[in-house]
C-alpha cells in the first residue's frame, strides 16, 4: 500500500511538473531573440563598464574581496599576445614578473584584476572568450608563480572593444593583443 501511495504521488508529481513546463512553450518559440536580447545586454554591460578606468577597478576589487583598497595601478602594452594564441610567451611572463615581485616582496595586501583584449579579427563572441582566455592565462601563471590566492584576482574580457592601437595595421593589431594587469592596494 505504502508502495502504491509513493508511486502515485510520484506520478502525480511528475506530471504537475510537465503541466508547469508546457507554460514554457512560448519562450521556446522564441527563443532566438531571447538570445539576441541576452547578447546585447551582455554587450552593453561589457561597453558601459570601460575595462581600463581604475574607478571601477577600485569598486570590483572592494566587492570581490570584501575589503577597502585605496588605490590603483595600471599596467598596460606590456603582456602582449600572438595572433589566435592565449599561451604567454617568455617576454609575457618577464613583464608579469616585473609588475609583480616588487608587490609579493613588500608583502601588502593587493588585488589583482586582468583585463584580456585582442586585435579586430575574428567575430566578436570569439574576440570576447580570447580576451577571458588571456586573462585566465594571466591569472594561472599569478596563481602557480606566485602564489597569489584566486580569490584575490579577477580576469574577465574587453574583446576588441578598447584597442589601444589601429587595428588596420599589422603593429597596430600587435598592440591589441594584450592582457592589461591593475593592481588595487
Amino acid at each position: 500500500m505504502k508502495h502504491a501511495l509513493t508511486a502515485t504521488i510520484a506520478f502525480l508529481g511528475i506530471i504537475l511538473l510537465g503541466t508547469a513546463g508546457c507554460s514554457t512553450k512560448a519562450h521556446v518559440q522564441t527563443e532566438p531573440v531571447v538570445v539576441e536580447e541576452v547578447a546585447r545586454f551582455e554587450q552593453a554591460e561589457v561597453e558601459s563598464d570601460p575595462c581600463t578606468t581604475l574607478e571601477g577597478s577600485l569598486v570590483r576589487a572592494g566587492q570581490l574581496a570584501n575589503s577597502s583598497f585605496s588605490g590603483a595601478t595600471q599596467y598596460d602594452g606590456t603582456i602582449r599576445f600572438e595572433f589566435d594564441s592565449s599561451v604567454l610567451s617568455a617576454d609575457a611572463k618577464a613583464a608579469i614578473d616585473s609588475v609583480l615581485v616588487p608587490l609579493v616582496q613588500t608583502n601588502i595586501d593587493f588585488f589583482v584584476e586582468l583585463q584580456g583584449h585582442t586585435d579586430g579579427f575574428g567575430t566578436e563572441s570569439y574576440n570576447l572568450q580570447l580576451g577571458l582566455a588571456r586573462a585566465r592565462a594571466v591569472m594561472g601563471y599569478l596563481y602557480q608563480e606566485y602564489d597569489i590566492p584566486l580569490q584575490r584576482m579577477n580576469g574577465f574580457t574587453c574583446g576588441e572593444i578598447k584597442p589601444v592601437g589601429d587595428n588596420s595595421l599589422s603593429a597596430g593589431r600587435a598592440e591589441n593583443r594584450r592582457v592589461t594587469i591593475v593592481v588595487v592596494e
